[in-house]
Order: C-alpha cells, then structure tokens, then sequence
C-alpha cells in the first residue's frame, strides 16, 4: 500500500507544480530533494537523538546534491531523487535510527523513485531548462562537447523512433564517451540510458544506470571515470577501452583552450 501511495503522491505532486507553473522555477525540485532527505533527521530527534549524527551526515551529502544540481544541472538532482530512494531500501541495514516509522522507508523509496522520473521525462521533453546558463562558462569543456553529445543523443532518438533499440543503444554508449568528461553531460547519458532500459524493460540496465548515475554525479568532477567506458551495464564501469578515432578528435578538439 505504501508504495502505491508514494507512487500517486509524487506523481500527483508533480503533475500539479505542472499545472501550476511551479517548477517553472529551477528551485522547486532541489528544494524537494531537500525537504524529503531532512525528514530521517526529525525521525533521530524524536527518537532522542543518538542517531542524529550519521543522519546529518547523510543529509549534507544530499543538500550539497541539491545545490549543485540547482547551480549547475538538474539532472544531478535526478541522480539524487533516485539516489535516495536506494538510501530508504537500505537505511535499516545502515543506520539505526528507532524514530523511522515502520512503513516510511517504503513510502519514501516510492515517492522518490517516481518523482525522479518525473523530472526526467520534464527535462527530456525539454519541458525544463535542465542547466542554469550563468553558470557556464563558453570555454568549460562540457559547454564545447555538448554539441557532439546531443547529436549522438538525437541520433538514438531516431533509431529508437526507427524501431531499432539496439543502434539507439550504440549511440548512447558514443554519447557517453564523448560526455563523460563532463559532470552535466556524463550524468545525462547515464539517465538517458536508464530511461532506454525502463522502456525496454531491461532490469539489469535499469539497476546498473541508477548506479552508473550516481558514481558519474559523484565522481566525474575529481576525474574518477575510465577513460572510453561505454556506460553500458554490459560492461564494468571500472574498465577503460579504446576510444573510436572519430570520437577521440572531438574529445580532443573540445579539451582545446580558447
């Protein structure tokens, strides 16, 4: 029952901000990232507070989620949304914490999960601007790849409109070598695949990008990423593999100062 109940909550949630022209606002959804990772800090200090430091810990590793994700990309707040629901699966096991109500963890790792998703079909369908321009400069090497990785992006979409999933795949993995330098661009291949492996309803797919996503929002900054890794859960992410000829140019080229 909780899990329908999170489920149609984030939905409807989501659905009215729509309607209401809410999440016009860049804000809204961080803000939302927010507010739901706060909540295991209120379960510590009604239970007396002796698991109020590890919760606060996790908190922060959130809030610093949500504040990138508004300053920089939105998809880093998908990657977070998503990110926490896999907290509530686990937190049991990670943190004791008597003040969680029993049914919680369920209810949140639904709201979250769907609301993740709906914020990625919205930044799919273009319906919200996913980066802040402002904080972008013309000469970062995301801004200069951006080009070569939409167009492998755009590619996938018409071989997957074309009935073949599989090249539609194939050019997301391109998408991925291009972009992996780049936090933006590397979180945004990663989602894009989870979202082809939701609609193929490939289950291995699916839990390797919600991991995939979260390490490239996490690690890409600090250059934590195997150089021509194609992304794919057919593949470790730990693996570093030669990059194609035509590829390597435009990493190359997007590397170049100005």
């Amino acid at each position: 029952m909780e899990v329908l109940v999170g489920v149609t909550l984030a939905l409807g949630a989501g659905l009215f901000t729509t309607v209401a022209g809410f999440d016009r606002d860049r804000s809204l959804y961080p803000v939302i990232l927010v507010v739901i990772a706060s909540y295991y800090e209120l379960f510590a200090v009604i239970a007396g507070g002796a698991a109020l430091a590890w919760e606060t810990a996790v908190f922060a590793a959130f809030v610093l989620a949500a504040v990138a994700g508004f300053a920089t990309n939105l998809w880093i707040v998908v990657a977070a949304l998503v990110g926490h629901g896999l907290f509530d699966w686990h937190h049991g096991h990670l943190i004791d914490n008597a003040g969680v109500p029993e049914w919680w963890p369920m209810w949140c790792l639904s709201y979250d999960m769907a609301a993740g998703a709906y914020l990625a079909w919205r930044l799919l369908s273009r319906k919200i601007d996913a980066t802040n321009p402002s904080s972008f400069a013309s000469s970062s090497f995301g801004s200069r790849i951006r080009a070569s990785v939409e167009a492998e992006l755009a590619a996938a979409k018409a071989a997957a409109l074309g009935g073949d999933p599989g090249n539609a795949f194939r050019h997301l993995e391109r998408a991925h070598v291009l972009g992996q330098g780049s936090t933006v661009q590397h979180v945004r291949v990663h989602v894009a695949m989870l979202m082809w492996g939701i609609r193929h309803r490939d289950r291995r797919e699916v839990i390797g990008q919600v991991g995939r996503a979260i390490g490239a929002a996490a690690g890409t900054w600090a250059g934590l990423v195997p150089r021509g890794n194609t992304g794919g859960s057919n593949v470790s992410g730990f693996r570093s593999m030669t990059i194609p000829d035509d590829l390597a140019g435009q990493i190359a080229a997007a590397h170049q100062t100005e």
